[in-house]
């Protein structure tokens, strides 16, 4: 998994997906999250070897767990405090860190425009993508969505309060829990994620179906153990021009 992914998704070639892992570039550790006590001398040489793959150095965002989207194409916004960035500028690679949360990648079908979500449970209660699509829905463009390696429902287990919850955000939720044990129940985040976006009209949603718990010898997992360590998600619309590396 040391190479970019590339989803089977009706979009442009142009349009690239690099998702990073434990062992990402032959490193042990490659954690790129500063978080806690992370040690901050080996993110740093991390984050420096993500420009052996990617053309140009990413843009980071302080993820808040909330709804705010930065759009790269408005100039006139400077805050990095987000869990969601815009872009149409080529070679401009966006960022999402998660280890359990949702990276959704959206990509306009012709290539032109590219988005990326950090989603958990928060983002999906807050429902961040129908925060982002008021931006995007400006462009005209259809868009198509991936969704990046996650928790599975198999893993992701919460009480009767959160379940009760979305329900009354919407009734529809429902069919999105199923018992568990001890009180317990299992949550779909991946299902309301895809409900939400196919209500701001992206009909054709393909996902990794890869569980990050699941595999958690690959990728970074939260629910294993608290894990402040992150992997990557990054995107970027490919200069034809320039070429590949």
């Amino acid at each position: 998994m040391n190479s970019i992914i590339k989803p089977k998704w009706c979009v442009p070639d142009s349009v690239k997906v690099l998702v990073t892992t434990r062992k990402f570039l032959s490193t042990q550790d490659f954690n790129i999250s500063y978080a806690n006590k992370n040690k901050f001398n080996t993110v740093v040489q991390n984050r420096n070897k993500l420009l052996k793959v990617l053309p140009s150095n990413p843009i980071f965002i302080k993820q808040a767990h909330g709804i705010k989207i930065i759009n790269k194409i408005d100039k006139n916004q400077i805050s990095y405090v987000a869990d969601g960035i815009i872009s149409k500028k080529r070679n401009e690679v966006l960022a999402i860190l998660t280890a359990d949360c949702m990276p959704i990648v959206i990509s306009s079908t012709c290539g032109k425009l590219i988005c990326i979500l950090h989603v958990g449970r928060k983002g999906a209660e807050y429902n961040i993508i129908k925060n982002a699509f008021k931006i995007l829905s400006k462009y005209n463009y259809e868009f198509v969505a991936w969704i990046g390696p996650c928790i599975s429902s198999k893993f992701y287990l919460v009480d009767l309060n959160i379940k009760k919850l979305f329900e009354i955000i919407n009734p529809e939720y429902e069919q999105f829990f199923s018992k568990s044990s001890n009180n317990l129940f299992s949550m779909d985040l991946i299902g309301i994620a895809s409900s939400q976006l196919r209500k701001c009209n992206v009909n054709k949603i393909y996902l990794s179906n890869v569980c990050t718990f699941k595999n958690r010898d690959i990728f970074y997992s939260y629910r294993d153990s608290y894990d402040q360590r992150r992997f990557g998600t990054f995107v970027w619309i490919e200069d034809k021009k320039k070429g590949d590396k």
